[in-house]
């Protein structure tokens, strides 16, 4: 019955053969198809040394932002760089494109095994119109492309071939799409090479969208002519797959006619006119690029014919790696033509992703080079179609906005950033959608308005059309020009100097932003309502003083708001002139710029204030220094939180409390030694002895640091009886703590090593006196993470410590055969420094040293009960208050610039503490042996706690 739908073609392949070395060979093969669909492809002639790498296509680069006009730098020192805010283009090579190629099958070589994702071959029930699919992807290449000339497996190689490396291939043409293009390889037929019909090329397209996802196709094969119902049927599937987003790319044939092979056509048959968004038609030229290819005997390319319209023209022979004669040749006919646009489109599509198929058709037909067949035709002609493919100029998006595509471009870029560098002209307009950026730094002159209905569209080129509208939820910005501007929504000069050409008219709900120094031109009139919103987005810093917002031929109206959205700025008056808007600018106090009041935020607000001053007297001067420069990001920072982080850098807080909570952690720590003695000496018997402790701190002081730590000290000491109920001792300890600083986002990690003594004399009346003295030396480590409001990175420092305390107590023991009790009072006095910091980060700070002392008044009571001979459970009890407390006054100077400093008092943490806890003492019979220890916490802060526990070998 196929009979009836085709008309007699030939696939006809010719293979000449490569010289390599000493071997060679030639020879053509031939063989007529059934009446199906055909390949039409002229073969493969002209073979290459082997050694020539092919010509390739340049892909271009897109880098070209535009520069528009310059203006004159206003006073204040700033000097307005307008390209500083050129824009390169982002990194799209991680999106792949899913290329379908249905042919004759497609081999998984070494040269397409990075590419290949699948191979099927499909069976067509037609009657049915069902398909079946047997994948082929893991069978062996033999039987993956069933063409004796491997057809498909050329077709899919001009698109992603790949050298992989290897140095037999060295020198092949690579594909224009090989590191985009993931390959879905698929055959329609156990017969005829692997060919079937077109409508079951059709449903194998429309498996692999629904299974796989993929929405370009690749169609080297045509059919000359088809009687009315199967065109019915070949529409019905085509439309199927163009409104699933789909497109579609075709060969015209090889037999030099005026007309293209029916598949191209699609889009004039009965009810067809919707394919058109999705299909594209390809022709072949031969290499003056000014003529289709013909053979001497008048085949050759067809023409675009009907379908000029969506045609665009290739290279009709490709040089192309041939594994049949193991080296490169050159593929000819349309065969080769329409995988070279599928190639292009895939790489519109990976740096395009949100394109639909209609656009990434669009921008390929808009940017080829017309190529003129004398009909007097300018856009299109019957012969070329648009012309001949430019894909440097198609990766720099649409060169065209027409009708013929639809009244408006809908630019949905609903993420990241694209950009639209070529000159855009045509009858139609923009729209801007998505969240996404759209930057279009060419010189464009479409016709249509420009509408931004959502995300932001940077002109750093310019629109010529007359109107731009701004919705509600879009932004434009730019450093460019545009026409008459309706805005209700939101106009930016944070990225550079916009200037409208024509009328301003902002809306109640609409909002300008202006980026201080970035001054908004109006050519026409500005009319005002809503909101101004200025900002610091500058790489330069704002100096103090009037700035100028709008400069326009006459200004009506008024902002209702106006607000700062800088926590280090803040505004005056605003002065509304007949041809211009300021605004007075001037230097928040930095201590009120954040989220905490008093403490660190004031002395880092301080040393801030001081280095804005004088930044500000530089910048006025017009220099540019690391200082100003500093103070322009820091100046960038909107909310109070990244305001706090920003004083928290430069406060250095947890250098200046770091005494103070080694102090703290100190005098816990003497009232664990003091008990430790106690217990050391309890059974009164001498000895060498070993003691692990923990203890866990937590310290705060109102506007500063909330300060965790962790202290675990490893102590081996020994013991003697000198005098009847004297016994001293000395012993030596490790001493580590690890703090952790919320405000400042820093630890610390302090090693020391400590040497202590310590005694008890008994007296007869019961009344006994202890002391202990101790002495450690070592370093502290610090990171932190510090930022200016723009960068961020940790910092780290070093520093030596030392610290040194003693303790005294006396008491009386209330003794009886089982228990005991004992009251006693203390005095202890501890000292902590640390000398000079220097962060490793210029955005730190220096802190000269710092010594914090202390004196404290102790009264507690021991309690133990002899539970049996050889053990005693006891109970804790301790108060202590700093009576007299020393505290350094902190001399603070940013790493930027050292010359600037400040002095604070550093913090003070509790004075007192009330400590409890129980304990045991345990002797083992033969008297060799003593194990003691406790758990204590204390009252006034439950996050404090205090373990030991120890081991003493008697004499």
């Amino acid at each position: 019955m196929f009979n009836n739908f085709f008309a007699k073609t030939v696939l006809s392949v010719a293979i000449t053969s490569i010289l390599i070395g000493c071997g060679g060979g030639g020879g053509n093969s031939a063989s007529n198809g059934p009446n199906v669909t055909t390949p039409p492809v002229g073969g493969i002639e002209n073979p290459g040394t082997g050694t020539n790498p092919g010509t390739g296509t340049n892909p271009g680069t897109g880098l070209d932002t535009g520069t528009g006009g310059k203006e004159p730098a206003p006073v204040q020192g700033y000097v307005y760089k307008e390209e500083i805010f050129n824009v390169a283009e982002p990194n799209t090579s991680a999106n792949k494109v899913k290329v379908g190629v249905i042919d004759t099958g497609v081999r998984k070589n070494d040269i397409l095994e990075h590419a290949i994702q699948k191979v099927y071959q499909y069976i067509e029930d037609y009657e049915a119109g069902t398909i079946t699919a047997t994948d082929l992807t893991n069978a062996g290449i033999d039987i993956q492309d069933l063409s004796v000339n491997n057809h498909g497996t050329l077709v899919a190689s001009v698109i992603a071939a790949k050298k992989n490396g290897d140095p037999k291939y060295a020198y092949i043409p690579e594909g224009a799409a090989k590191d985009i293009a993931e390959i879905y390889g698929a055959r329609t037929s156990e017969q005829n090479d692997g060919l079937g019909y077109t409508s079951g090329a059709l449903l194998a397209m429309q498996d692999l969208h629904d299974n796989h996802g993929v929405k370009l196709f690749n169609g080297s094969f045509g059919t000359r002519s088809a009687e009315t119902e199967y065109k019915k049927t070949l529409t019905k599937y085509a439309m199927n797959l163009v409104d699933g987003g789909s497109l579609i790319v075709f060969s015209t044939g090889n037999e030099g006619s005026s007309t293209p092979n029916i598949e191209t056509l699609l889009p004039t048959f009965a009810d067809g006119e919707g394919i058109e968004k999705g299909l594209l038609a390809a022709t072949g030229m031969d290499s003056t690029k000014k003529a289709l290819y013909r053979t001497g005997d008048g085949k050759g390319a067809n023409a675009c014919g009907a379908a000029a319209r969506w045609c665009v023209a290739a290279d009709y022979a490709v040089p192309v790696y041939s594994e049949n004669l193991n080296g490169n040749a050159v593929f000819v006919g349309t065969s080769a033509s329409a995988p070279q646009i599928t190639a292009l489109a895939a790489n519109i599509w990976s740096k395009y992703p949100w394109m639909t198929a209609d656009q990434v058709r669009q921008t390929i037909l808009t940017t080829a080079d017309y190529v003129d067949d004398g009909s007097g035709q300018n856009l299109f002609n019957e012969t070329f179609g648009w012309g001949y493919f430019n894909q440097a100029t198609a990766l720099k998006g649409p060169e065209m906005f027409s009708r013929i595509f639809g009244e408006q471009f809908v630019a949905d870029v609903d993420s990241g950033l694209a950009i639209f560098s070529n000159n855009i002209s045509g009858d139609a307009g923009l729209v801007k959608g998505g969240v996404g950026t759209l930057v279009l730094s060419g010189q464009n002159t479409f016709a249509g308005n420009t509408i931004v209905n959502n995300g932001e569209l940077r002109v750093n080129g310019s629109i010529e059309s007359l109107l731009t509208a701004v919705s509600s939820t879009g932004l434009l910005t730019g450093t460019g020009k545009v026409g008459s501007v309706e805005n209700g929504g939101t106009v930016s000069t944070e990225k550079g100097r916009l200037t409208i050409d024509g009328d301003y008219n902002q809306y109640e709900q609409a909002k300008l932003v202006y980026g201080l120094e970035h001054y908004l031109t109006v050519t026409g009139a500005a009319n005002l309502d809503g909101a101004l919103e200025v900002t610091a987005q500058n790489e330069k810093m704002v100096t103090a003083g009037k700035h100028d917002v709008i400069k326009a031929g006459s200004i009506t109206g008024d902002f209702s708001t106006v607000t700062a959205k800088s926590a280090f700025l803040r505004l005056g008056e605003t002065t509304k002139g007949d041809n211009a808007y300021s605004v007075d600018v001037q230097f928040k106090d930095a201590k009120v710029a954040g989220t905490l009041n008093g403490g660190l935020s004031n002395a880092s607000g301080e040393l801030v204030n001081q280095l804005m001053v004088k930044a500000n007297a530089q910048a006025v001067n017009g220099e540019s220094t690391e200082l100003t420069d500093y103070v322009a990001k820091i100046q960038q920072v909107a909310t109070a939180e990244q305001a706090q982080a920003i004083l928290n850098t430069n406060a250095g807080a947890l250098f200046a409390e770091t005494p103070s909570v080694l102090l703290h952690n100190d005098a816990m720590t003497n009232a664990q030694v003091a008990q430790r003695a106690f217990q050391v000496s309890k059974q009164g018997v001498t000895g060498a002895w070993v003691n692990g402790a923990y203890q866990e701190t937590s310290t705060k002081a109102k506007g500063w640091d909330k300060v965790d730590s962790e202290i675990s000290t490893l102590t081996a000491g020994a013991d003697f009886q000198v005098a009847d109920e004297v016994v001293v001792g000395a012993y030596v300890s490790t001493y580590k703590d690890d703090s952790k600083f919320s405000e400042s986002n820093g630890t610390s990690e302090t090693d020391l090593t400590t040497f202590g003594v310590y005694g008890k004399w008994n007296t007869a009346s019961d009344l006994y006196f202890a002391a202990n003295a101790q002495y450690g030396l070592g370093d502290v480590e610090f990171k932190r993470n510090v930022t200016n409001g723009v960068d961020s990175e940790e910092s780290n420092a070093k520093s030596d410590l030392d610290k040194y305390g003693v303790y005294g107590e006396v008491g009386y023991s209330f003794i009886t055969n089982q228990w005991s009790l004992s009251p006693y009072a203390g005095l202890s006095f501890n000292s902590v420094t640390l000398d000079k910091v220097k962060e490793s980060s210029e955005m730190g700070v220096t802190v000269d040293d710092v010594t914090a002392k202390e004196t404290k008044l102790h009264a507690g009571v021991r309690f133990d009960y002899r539970v049996t001979e050889n053990l005693a459970l006891g109970g804790y009890g301790e108060y202590a208050n700093a009576v007299d407390r020393s505290l350094p006054k902190v001399r603070l100077a940013s790493n930027v610039d050292n010359t600037v400093g400040v002095n604070y008092q550093a913090p003070a943490y509790d004075k007192e503490y009330f400590l409890y806890g129980v304990s045991f003492n345990y002797l083992t019979n033969n008297s060799n042996w003593n194990v003691f220890g406790d758990v204590v916490s204390n009252v006034n802060n439950s996050d404090d706690i205090q373990s030991q526990l120890g081991l003493k070998y008697i004499f």
